[in-house]
């Protein structure tokens, strides 16, 4: 065998090896096509999980929000609500509370179907005795009215006394009557 010959065997092994080489390369590269496939699914996977998380999570942050505006809506709703029922509390004992600082009118008439009776009545603003009336019934159903405008503070009480031994008629006809509203705030 000659110089080329020997050069052209030496040529051919290199090359089935570059072949050997190449072949195994591409192999690896199938593999690793396959590989980045798998993975490109399970990012692609994970990624669609985290959008439905994510999805899920805005869901839950609305509906949170939603309560949190409920439930402030209703705690308002029941401190009106209470204070509504303090206030009828108050009105059925015949309290009258300012809900804010003004001027206020205020007026009672009493009634008795008796006669030859006194009748005696005191209007009190926070406990201290600003008005009274009083009367003597010569005849049946006579009454006695009076007013008069004060200046209160939010939460200032106004009501009525009768005394001891004294005594008003009514009835479902509303004979006796106290009254309170206000003028104007100050």
């Amino acid at each position: 065998m000659n110089a080329s010959e020997n050069e052209v065997v030496k040529l051919k092994m290199e090359s089935a090896d570059m072949m050997a080489r190449l072949k195994i390369s591409e192999h690896v590269m199938e593999e690793l096509k396959r590989e980045n496939t798998d993975l490109l699914h399970r990012v692609t996977s994970v990624e669609d999980k985290n959008k439905v998380l994510e999805a899920r999570m805005n869901t839950s942050e609305n509906e949170m929000e939603e309560l949190k505006i409920e439930s402030a809506v209703l705690e308002a709703r029941l401190k009106i609500s209470e204070n509504e029922v303090e206030e009828l509390k108050r009105q059925s004992a015949g309290l009258f509370t300012a809900p804010v600082r003004g001027a206020y009118y205020f007026s009672f008439t009493t009634l008795d179907t008796r006669s030859g009776v006194y009748r005696r009545v005191y209007l009190y603003h926070n406990d201290k005795r600003v008005l009274f009336s009083y009367n003597y019934s010569a005849n049946i159903y006579e009454s006695v009215s009076n007013s008069l405008v004060l200046q209160l503070e939010k939460g200032d009480v106004v009501y009525m006394v009768l005394p001891a031994s004294y005594s008003v008629y009514d009835n479902v006809n509303d004979y006796t009557t106290f009254n309170g509203f206000l003028l104007f705030p100050l």
